[in-house]
């Protein structure tokens, strides 16, 4: 999500906003630390050190996937809204925020606007959001809902699955990145290397 809104900073405001090591690391590296700091103390907290007792199951699919405080209503709808389907519902405005401002740019004031310049990083943005969307936003989705009252079966049958495949999102990564950024792939895999022929003079000597 935060990434999803800083590529608007370095699309169209890095100059005043990134122009000196001091904005860097209170637009850049600050919110990064915060966030970092906030999900391994959240988590480590509610698994590690729960207000209830897990309860492990070795014949189910997802052993310990359901921990404890989820059943606990305010801690559960903080981490599945505000953790999972409001990051997930911003990076997804902020992303088509990010493509309509750069076409609107691109046709209302080209000339100072580098398209081009700004074009990959564009497209790698969206395509990274879509991997993520298409993948964490269902789940999160599901469980969200599963905590609502009358509603606790609603997606159990694919739940367990999208929840395994959320891990594949880190696996995805590399192939979307390779595939919006044709400047990595190997050379030598998509073309043939010709050989170059040294033409040099030849001396024979003259038949007696």
């Amino acid at each position: 999500m935060w990434t999803s809104f800083e590529r608007h900073i370095l699309v169209f405001y890095r100059r005043q906003l990134l122009n000196t090591k001091r904005k860097i690391f209170f637009i850049h590296y600050l919110p990064l630390i915060i966030i970092s700091l906030y999900l391994i103390g959240f988590y480590i907290g509610v698994i590690f050190f729960p207000p209830c007792q897990n309860i492990f199951y070795s014949n189910e699919l997802e052993c310990g996937s359901y921990l404890c405080y989820q059943d606990i209503t305010w801690l559960n709808t903080w981490d599945y809204f505000v953790n999972g389907v409001l990051c997930n519902i911003l990076e997804a405005l902020f992303s088509i925020a990010l493509l309509l401002r750069a076409i609107w740019r691109r046709f209302m004031s080209t000339r100072h606007f580098q398209w081009k310049k700004y074009r990959k990083m564009i497209i790698q943005l969206l395509s990274i959001s879509a991997l993520s969307l298409s993948i964490n936003l269902p789940q999160a989705l599901i469980v969200f809902l599963q905590s609502q009252p009358n509603m606790s079966n609603f997606g159990s049958t694919i739940e367990p699955y999208l929840f395994y495949l959320t891990t594949y999102v880190v696996l995805f990564l590399p192939f979307i990145c390779l595939g919006v950024l044709p400047e990595l792939w190997p050379q030598s895999f998509f073309s043939h290397r010709r050989c170059r022929v040294a033409v040099v003079p030849m001396t024979t000597a003259a038949c007696a």
